[in-house]
């Protein structure tokens, strides 16, 4: 699971959130992960 991997939380603790709480962590966690791969394309590294 995309949010475990990141977290390391268990699934069943990512499926207690709340839906709204849910969705805004996801989102949030694909922007660092977009920055953070953008930032290894460009050589900032992390």
């Amino acid at each position: 699971m995309y949010l475990a991997y990141y977290l390391h939380w268990s699934p069943g603790d990512l499926l207690d959130l709340a839906h709204p709480v849910r969705a805004r962590v996801i989102a949030e966690v694909g922007r660092i992960h977009q920055r953070l791969e953008t930032d290894a394309a460009a050589g900032r590294g992390r």
